[in-house]
């Protein structure tokens, strides 16, 4: 009796120190998983799944050299010759106001309805408000596009890249390259091209994290719903037949 008295309180403590102990290690994956950012919801309406986020591997990509977090050493190179440097001076010379530099790190955490983070750790976010002056210098190569499974949902979403992300030599990259830059769940069949961006409204500018087993790496834009404009629609090589829709 006075062994049982003595000794239940103290199982009663290590069981529950164990299970503790068991919650904490499988946490370990389960927050690594949150590290496998993406444009998630933009490009599709298909919520993906714990078990498609838990095939994931989230590795350092390489940070540009102009916007590397200097609060964050990061365990990626070093890239000085990015394609989001040039477009970040072109947003400095472009005239748009309130142009300041946000860790990816705050930017992601402030993003509700993301279930990975959407801009590379260890990057700041170029975050500005558009003005009428944006559309004049982001035009040709540098204008804006979007890449969905649909016509419809190409054309209308938060979510927009440049034409030079998804382009080479002046032609469009096949729908697995796409998808591997871009770090889409499935491989996009449309693309639309932007023709107006609302003024006033806060956007942000920075670089697509690796998410469903994907790279990443390209530029990506966020604005608000209902910012950009979008009327015509293309078939994006090597992908499924784009609706009219």
């Amino acid at each position: 009796m006075s062994i049982t008295s003595a000794r239940f309180p103290h199982y009663l403590n290590m069981l529950f120190i164990r299970v503790i102990a068991s919650v904490l290690l499988f946490g370990i994956p389960v927050s690594g998983i949150n590290w496998t950012g993406g444009l998630v919801y933009a490009q599709t309406n298909t919520t993906p799944t714990r078990t498609s986020a838990s095939r994931n591997t989230w590795t350092w990509p390489a940070i540009p050299g102009c916007l590397a977090d200097p609060e964050i050493q990061t365990k990626g190179t070093t890239d000085y010759n990015s394609p989001i440097c040039p477009l970040y001076d072109r947003l400095l010379a472009s005239g748009e106001i309130n142009i300041e530099l946000r860790s990816a790190r705050r930017v992601n955490a402030e993003m509700d309805g993301l279930l990975y983070p959407a801009f590379v750790p260890g990057t700041e976010v170029v975050t500005f408000v558009t003005t009428d002056k944006f559309g004049g210098s982001f035009i040709g190569p540098t204008g804006l596009v979007r890449v969905s499974t649909k016509s419809i949902s190409a054309r209308n979403g938060s979510w927009w890249t440049t034409l030079d992300t998804v382009s080479e030599g002046g032609r469009l990259l096949d729908a697995d390259a796409i998808q591997r830059k871009l770090a889409l769940p499935d491989s996009p069949a449309c693309i639309a091209y932007a023709e107006v961006v609302r003024p006033g409204v806060r956007a942000y500018m920075g670089v697509v994290a690796p998410a469903f087993d994907q790279r990443g790496g390209g530029v990506e834009f966020w604005f608000p719903p209902s910012a950009v404009i979008a009327k015509r629609t293309e078939q994006i090589p090597g992908g499924t037949a784009c609706d009219s829709n």
